[in-house]
C-alpha cells in the first residue's frame, strides 16, 4: 500500500513539473509562431513547414526505436543488474548510430529527389530551401542519438530535469525569433540553422547531465547479437504503427502542398504549434505514468498496471478536454489579434485538429501496457495497417474535388475506430485485460463528460465574438468542463486521491 502512495506522489510530482514546462513552452510557442510567421511571411513560413516535415516523415525508424527504447530501459531499472542495465543503454546507442546512418543515406536521396520532384516551392526560396532541409537533416541525426538519454532521465522519472532544460531550449527559441527578425535578410535560410544550433546545445546538456548522474548511461564497446534481435524483435512491428503516424502527419502536408499549395501549409503549421502545445498538457501527465505502467508489469502486479493504464487515459482525455475545448470556443478572436496575417482557413484547422487530437487521447496509455508486455505485434499490426489508410483516403477525397478541410475529418473518424481496435490488440496479449470494463470506465465516461462542453464550445466556435462575450464563452466553456469531469467523470476513490494531492500540497512543510 505504502509503494502504491509513492507511486501516486511521484506521478503527482512528476505531473506538476511537468505542467510547468508546459505552461512556459505553450505560451512561448504560441508567441514565437506568431513573430516567425511575420518575419517570414505566410509562404516562406509553409516552405519551413513542409520542408522540415518532409525530412521528419523519415523518422518514423527512430519512433519506432524510442519505444522500444524506453521500454527496454524501464523494464532494466526495474529487474536487472547496473551491468546489465550499462550493456542494454550501449546496444541501444549503437542501434540509434546505424539507425542515424540509415536515415542520413534515405534524406539525401529519397528526400533530395522528393524536395526537387515532388514539392511546390517558389524558384528564388528554392536554394534556402535546400539549406533548411540540410539544417532539418543534421537536426534529426541529433535526436536519433539522443533517444536513449532520454529514456534514461524518464526511466529514472527525474522530470524535473527535462522540465528545467526544456525551458531552456524554448527561451533559446524565443531568443531566436528576436534575431531573425532584425538581424537577418535572408530569415528562412538563418532560422533553419539557428534552430539546428538549439538542438545540439539541448542533446550536449542532456548528455552530459546522463553521464554525471546515471550509471546504466556510461557508454562502453558492447555487442549482442540476441540483444540485437530482441530489440528489433520488439521494434520491428512498431514500423507499422510509426510509419502510419509519420505519414499521417507529414502526408497531410504533402497532399496539401500539392493540391493546395504553401500558403496552406503555413495554415497547418499554425494550427499544428497550437495543437502541439495543448496536447503537451495531456502527454505530459500520460509520459509521467509511463514509467510506472512499465515498471509494475515487470513486477508482475498486473491489478495495479491495469489500474494505472485506466486512471492515466481517463484522466489525460479530461486534462486535454479541459485546455482544447475553452480554446476551441474563442480561437477566431485570439487567431486575429494574435497574427499579423492570418492564413486562409486556419481557424478550421485549429479547431479540428484539437478534437482530433482529442480523439486519440481516447486511446489513453493503451499502446504502453502493449509495449509492456513486449509482445507488440498484434497492436502495431491491427493499428498500424487500419491507421496507414488516411492518407490514400484522403488523396481519393482531394482528387475528387473534396474540400481541404477533409483530411482533419477522416482522421478523427479513424482515431475513434482505433480504440476498438487498440483493446482487441492489448488483449490477445495480456489475458488479465478487460474490453467492456475499459469501455465502461473509461469510454463511456469520457463521451458523457465530453457531450454538454463540446456543444457549447463548437457554438461558441461559430459565433462573432465581442472581448466580453469571447470572455463570457472561455470562462464558461472552462466551468462547464471542470463540473462535467468532477461530478460524471471521477469515481469517488479518483476524486479523494485529488483532493489529497492538492491538501498535501497547500499545507506542505
Amino acid at each position: 500500500m505504502t509503494d502504491t502512495v509513492q507511486n501516486n506522489k511521484r506521478i503527482a510530482k512528476n505531473t506538476l513539473l511537468l505542467y510547468f514546462r508546459q505552461l512556459l513552452t505553450m505560451a512561448v510557442a504560441i508567441y514565437t509562431s506568431r513573430i516567425v510567421l511575420k518575419a517570414l511571411g505566410v509562404v516562406d513560413y509553409g516552405i519551413y513547414n513542409v520542408v522540415g516535415g518532409m525530412v521528419s516523415m523519415f523518422s518514423f525508424l527512430n519512433f519506432s526505436l524510442a519505444q522500444a527504447t524506453q521500454r527496454f530501459i524501464a523494464f532494466g531499472i526495474g529487474r536487472h543488474s547496473i551491468e546489465q542495465q550499462r550493456n542494454t543503454f550501449s546496444m541501444l546507442l549503437n542501434v540509434h548510430l546505424i539507425i542515424a546512418l540509415i536515415l542520413l543515406i534515405l534524406c539525401e536521396s529519397i528526400g533530395v529527389w522528393l524536395f526537387y520532384n515532388k514539392l511546390i516551392i517558389p524558384d528564388n526560396r528554392l536554394e534556402s530551401a535546400f539549406y533548411v532541409m540540410q539544417c532539418s537533416i543534421v537536426t534529426l541525426m541529433i535526436t536519433v542519438t539522443q533517444v536513449p538519454y532520454n529514456a534514461s532521465i524518464f526511466s529514472h522519472e527525474r522530470m524535473n530535469v527535462y522540465a528545467y532544460i526544456s525551458i531552456l531550449e524554448v527561451l533559446l527559441k524565443l531568443l531566436i525569433v528576436f534575431l531573425i527578425e532584425y538581424l537577418f535578410t535572408d530569415k528562412l535560410l538563418y532560422y533553419g540553422i539557428l534552430i539546428m544550433i538549439v538542438q545540439i546545445i539541448v542533446a550536449f546538456m542532456y548528455r552530459v547531465y546522463c553521464l554525471h548522474n546515471f550509471d546504466n548511461c556510461k557508454y562502453h564497446v558492447y555487442w549482442s547479437k540476441h540483444m540485437f534481435r530482441q530489440i528489433f524483435s520488439f521494434s520491428s512491428w512498431s514500423v507499422i504503427g510509426n510509419l502510419a503516424f509519420t505519414l499521417n502527419n507529414q502526408g497531410m502536408n504533402f497532399l496539401i502542398n500539392i493540391f493546395f499549395g504553401p500558403a496552406y501549409n503555413a495554415a497547418r503549421g499554425i494550427s499544428n504549434a497550437i495543437s502541439s502545445a495543448v496536447t503537451s498538457f495531456a502527454t505530459n501527465f500520460l509520459g509521467a505514468t509511463i514509467p510506472q505502467i512499465i515498471k509494475t508489469y515487470a513486477s508482475g502486479d498486473y491489478s495495479y498496471c491495469v489500474k494505472l493504464n485506466h486512471e492515466s487515459s481517463k484522466l489525460g482525455f479530461f486534462l486535454f478536454m479541459m485546455v482544447s475545448l475553452p480554446l476551441i470556443s474563442i480561437i477566431k478572436p485570439i487567431l486575429s489579434i494574435w497574427l499579423v496575417e492570418v492564413p486562409p482557413q486556419t481557424s478550421d484547422f485549429c479547431a479540428l485538429s484539437l478534437l482530433y487530437i482529442q480523439a486519440t487521447t481516447m486511446q489513453g496509455t493503451l499502446q504502453n501496457v502493449a509495449q509492456a508486455t513486449g509482445n507488440v505485434k498484434n497492436f502495431q499490426l491491427s493499428h498500424g495497417l487500419f491507421s496507414l489508410m488516411a492518407v490514400p483516403i484522403v488523396y481519393v477525397f482531394y482528387k475528387f474535388g473534396a474540400e481541404i478541410n477533409t483530411y482533419l475529418f477522416v482522421l478523427i473518424i479513424m482515431a475513434v475506430l482505433s480504440v476498438f481496435i487498440q483493446l482487441w490488440a492489448v488483449k490477445s496479449v495480456f489475458n488479465v485485460y478487460s474490453i467492456s470494463f475499459f469501455l465502461k470506465a473509461v469510454t463511456l465516461r469520457e463521451i458523457i463528460v465530453f457531450i454538454v462542453p463540446a456543444t457549447i464550445s463548437l457554438l461558441s466556435f461559430n459565433m462573432h465574438h465581442t472581448i466580453q462575450s469571447a470572455m463570457l464563452f472561455i470562462v464558461l466553456t472552462f466551468v462547464t468542463s471542470f463540473l462535467s469531469v468532477w461530478i460524471m467523470g471521477l469515481t469517488k476513490d479518483e476524486k479523494s486521491w485529488v483532493k489529497k494531492i492538492i491538501v498535501s500540497k497547500i499545507y506542505k512543510k
